[in-house]
């Protein structure tokens, strides 16, 4: 009988640790190589407990520089992005990536389009 108090209470503790543990706003140390953006994405993802939201066809190509040291999940997503036209900002409890693209962005120049 007193193993199974003592399981429930590991397994409480346990529980409570894991949630806890989510989304550290800690810096952390951190060593990724360049690689995919969406590789990126789930190791930080994995490394802070940060979820982060973003649509996959907004990630398409993009490589994600080198990035090593103590960084906050903040600080690691600011330089994952940094020149890729996405911008990142948290929404109630996960990180959000949207495009800087304006839906009403044109290929052509504003200037060359004639008023009728």
């Amino acid at each position: 009988m007193s193993f199974r108090v003592l399981a429930i209470l590991v397994l409480t503790l346990i529980g409570h640790a894991v949630a806890f543990g989510a989304c550290t706003r800690d810096a952390i140390p951190m060593s990724f190589p360049i690689q995919q953006m969406d590789e990126r994405l789930q190791d930080l993802t994995h490394s802070t407990g940060c979820f982060i939201q973003v649509e996959p066809n907004l990630l398409g190509n993009l490589k994600a520089p080198a990035l090593s040291g103590k960084l906050t999940a903040k600080q690691a997503l600011r330089q994952s992005l940094k020149g890729s036209r996405l911008k990142f900002h948290f929404v109630k409890d996960h990180w959000q990536i949207t495009s800087t693209r304006r839906a009403d962005d044109h290929p052509i120049h504003d200037s060359f389009v004639q008023p009728w």
